[in-house]
C-alpha cells in the first residue's frame, strides 16, 4: 500500500538585493521547488507558514516533478498548504508557523 505524500511545488527562497544606501538586504521570493533546485538556491521555507520545508525530488527519475514537504508535522497540521491541514475535519484555522524559517 501507498503512502499518501504531502507535495508542495512552490516555495519561498532566499535572496539578496541592493540596499539604497549600498551593501545587500535578504528578501523571500516565491518560486517553483523545481525552478529553485535548478539555480542552486539554498534557503527554502514554505510561502503560507513560512515553515521549514524538505526538499524531495532532487535525485528522482526523469519525468518527476521535484516538490517539498513540511519537516515538522505541526507545520502541516496548521497550514494551508498542508496535507494534514487538508484532510482535517474539525474545522481548525490556519496559523503561521511557530518556528519560522527568519
Amino acid at each position: 500500500m501507498a503512502v499518501e505524500r504531502e507535495k508542495i511545488y512552490a516555495c519561498e527562497v532566499k535572496r539578496r538585493r541592493l540596499k539604497t544606501g549600498g551593501g545587500y538586504e535578504p528578501f523571500w521570493k516565491v518560486k517553483e521547488v523545481a525552478e529553485a533546485l535548478a539555480d542552486s538556491d539554498t534557503e527554502f521555507r514554505c510561502k503560507d507558514c513560512y515553515g521549514v520545508l524538505k526538499l524531495m525530488g532532487r535525485n528522482s527519475k526523469v519525468g518527476t516533478v521535484p516538490y517539498a514537504e513540511h519537516k515538522s508535522v505541526t507545520d502541516s497540521e496548521y497550514c494551508v498548504s498542508g496535507m494534514l491541514f487538508k484532510k482535517a475535519t474539525d474545522g481548525r484555522e490556519p496559523r503561521p508557523s511557530a518556528h519560522p524559517v527568519e
